[in-house]
């Protein structure tokens, strides 16, 4: 009888480790594969980073325009300050407002007469501020109104207070029937060493529909609007 049960219990423990040996593995083996997959895939993103930032660092292409060009303008009614602000949008230049010390009069008659004595008197006005870093600006616009045929007196004062050899200037004017009158010659004999662009005239009252016609004007220049590099 107990060879019997000896061989039954023998038998019943073969038959278990048989049953072991044949089922498959169990989950907990799962997370070693993942971790593989996982491995893998960090390497590959790895090396497109790689390759990535090498792509970055070897494309020196400049667009037009960007942080070397600063737009300059002095604005009394607000006319042009609105052209300056959609050169400076077109192009992603810096602005700089002109402003000088001694405020100018609000009243269009009293304006006038102060700008015409400035004039005969050639003056040159002392200005609130300065542009910080005028050696970074390879291209300067420089706007303005028309008054008494050419620039504020003002205008004269910056363009004589940098140096401008080897810079791109180029004028733009808000005016009421005049253009740019004799601003572009006056512009030349104050800075003969930098070199002088074809300007833009906006008449006062047609400002805030002239956007095309600055955009147009940008292009013709070969500039290109950052948003179109994308």
């Amino acid at each position: 009888m107990k060879k019997i049960l000896l061989l039954m219990s023998a038998g019943l423990m073969i038959f278990s480790l048989t049953a072991c040996a044949g089922s498959p593995r169990s989950d907990s083996a799962a997370p070693a594969a993942d971790d593989s997959r996982v491995s893998e895939q960090k390497g590959q993103e790895e090396e497109m980073g790689s390759a990535l930032e090498l792509s970055e660092e070897t494309d020196t292409t400049e667009p037009v325009g960007g942080n070397d060009v600063l737009v300059v303008y002095f604005s009394k009614t607000g006319n042009t300050e609105t052209i300056a602000n959609m050169i400076a949008g077109y192009t992603g230049g810096d602005l700089f407002r002109v402003e000088t010390v001694t405020v100018y009069p609000d009243e269009y008659n009293d304006l006038i007469e102060v700008a015409k004595e400035e004039q005969d008197n050639d003056e040159r006005p002392e200005l609130a501020s300065a542009v910080e870093d005028m050696d970074k600006y390879q291209t300067v616009f420089i706007g303005f109104p028309n008054w008494w045929g050419t620039m504020p007196m003002a205008m004269f004062t910056f363009l004589e207070s940098y140096d401008f050899a080897g810079k791109t200037v180029i004028p733009f004017c808000t005016h009421e029937g005049s253009a740019l009158g004799r601003s572009e010659s006056d512009i030349a004999a104050l800075i003969p060493e930098a070199e002088l662009q074809k300007g833009l005239a906006v008449r006062g009252s047609n400002v805030d529909s002239a956007e095309d016609d600055v955009v147009g004007w940008l292009e013709e220049l070969g500039f290109e609007s950052p948003a179109d590099g994308d």
